[in-house]
């Protein structure tokens, strides 16, 4: 076995006896520190190395015939102790492995070369812990040795975000509360950062300087130079409610919103007072596949029943994308689904080979997946992207949420009393115009009350409650 030498992704200072300009030129912020002492691991990481001009690069790095337990299955296991759904964990593996491999295994895809860039919006319901998801993941990547992969900074001024990702070029974003990111992005301050940043996405060319306006004074700010090409991954969570409620169109048909993987994460059920601890016996495993993934690098190469799979999968998500009642909203969300499927296969088969050679069943585990981020996004299309939408949604999951019985006006007033009444009265008029929703006059002890039926209960309406006359 030989010595194991922790990966650092901090660009500050050069190590003893390796000059900047020695280091990779896809990662300039990558440093090997060398270590005379060797770790429990047996693992070495070897120096990072441009990828090939031409060709497909022969993967380097865990060449051993043993296959490795599924290091995003057994991250989960080791992770899953919380209130939390385990699918939160399952993501924050992935989102690990893209990022450790971002810069060193580019796609080829024919023409088109994609990067690891990989940015997931966790959508879950208010108050579930998730904290929790960065802590762990935190914890994991620096018991492997890895330093400076995970970034959490804000930024107080623009020229502080270009900076940042000037001097660190590599780096996962945790953002466990979008909001504050949102409204950042979202201030006109900070006008032309989400932009630039949309426009960062699997671009693989080199941003120009930034210079500021030249006034002579010691206050001016200096120029801003890029070295290499930013590459970004982002793991982000948000409540469902205010991540929808918050949407533009503008960022979706710009593409900002569409280069996120959306993930739904499920209702947990379960309670957990006093979670257990973690099991310090899974760490060990963990780290060790960590610093086995850190040291692949070339062109994933995919098998001929892998692009087979792939290929039926893109015709038939073409079809469901463009038969969506608004294809001009659905369409930059395939753009970017069809790229992020190929991601997904080569992660998973990092996952579980340690290989880059992508086999039919991980490319059928992403294609499952991609299953999964499409019905989240079929779910959010119809609110059109806009706060209003998104509004009258919420209205139509209520009356939905009644069932057959549906749901008297005064119970529904009382919902949505924080809505000024005409608000209130015109979302209420676009269900019912759009046919989703019906009106029934229910006889009561005193007068007559409304009552409001989804389309989807109506039958079962007329059955149940024969007494309730439609409203002409």
């Amino acid at each position: 076995m030989t010595e194991t030498n922790p990966v650092d992704l901090t660009p500050a200072t050069e190590p003893a006896g390796v000059s900047l300009t020695d280091l990779v030129d896809d990662a300039p912020d990558v440093e090997i520190l060398r270590d005379d002492n060797p770790q429990p691991n047996g693992l070495v990481t070897p120096a990072e190395a441009s990828p090939p001009a031409t060709g497909a690069a022969q993967p380097t790095g865990n060449t051993s015939t043993t296959t490795p337990p599924d290091f995003i299955t057994g991250y989960a296991d080791y992770a899953d102790v919380f209130e939390i759904p385990r699918k939160a964990h399952e993501w924050a593996a992935i989102q690990l492995i893209a990022s450790l491999l971002n810069a060193k295994v580019p796609i080829l895809n024919g023409g088109q070369t994609l990067t690891l860039d990989l940015w997931i919006m966790l959508l879950s319901a208010s108050g579930v812990g998730r904290n929790t998801v960065l802590d762990v993941a935190q914890d994991v990547v620096d018991r492997s040795g890895i330093r400076g992969l995970i970034r959490d900074a804000m930024w107080g001024s623009v020229p502080a975000f270009y900076q940042q990702l000037a001097e660190s070029p590599r780096g996962l974003y945790a953002w466990p509360e979008w909001s504050v990111v949102g409204r950042t992005l979202n201030d006109p301050r900070f006008g032309g950062v989400k932009e630039w940043l949309t426009n960062r996405y699997d671009n693989q060319r080199t941003p120009e300087s930034i210079v500021y306006r030249i006034t002579g004074k010691k206050s001016d700010t200096p120029p801003i130079v890029f070295t290499t090409a930013p590459r970004i991954n982002i793991l982000a969570s948000s409540s469902e409610d205010w991540f929808v409620s918050s949407l533009d169109q503008a960022d979706v048909t710009g593409g900002f919103i569409p280069r996120f993987v959306l993930v739904r994460l499920p209702q947990s059920s379960r309670l957990i007072p006093k979670p257990q601890a973690l099991d310090s016996t899974r760490i060990g495993p963990l780290t060790q596949q960590l610093q086995a993934i850190s040291q692949l690098q070339g062109n994933p190469t995919f098998t001929l029943e892998a692009e087979g799979l792939y290929e039926q999968w893109y015709g038939d998500a073409h079809k469901r994308f463009e038969g969506q009642p608004n294809p001009a909203l659905a369409k930059p969300f395939f753009r970017r689904l069809r790229g992020q499927v190929l991601k997904l296969a080569v992660i998973f088969e990092v996952s579980q080979s340690g290989s880059l050679n992508v086999s039919k069943g991980a490319m059928q585990r992403a294609i499952d997946t991609g299953l999964d981020i499409e019905r989240t996004i079929f779910d959010i299309l119809p609110t059109g992207m806009n706060r209003e939408g998104s509004e009258v949604q919420r209205m139509e999951k209520l009356i939905h949420d009644a069932g057959a019985a549906g749901i008297l006006h005064s119970m529904l007033t009382l919902a949505f009393k924080h809505w000024k009444k005409r608000e209130r009265e015109e979302r209420l008029c676009t269900l019912i115009e759009s046919g989703t929703v019906c009106v029934f006059f229910r006889q009561t002890t005193g007068r007559r009350a409304r009552v409001y039926v989804h389309r989807d209960h109506l039958k079962a309406h007329k059955k149940k409650r024969k007494r309730d006359v439609p409203c002409s």
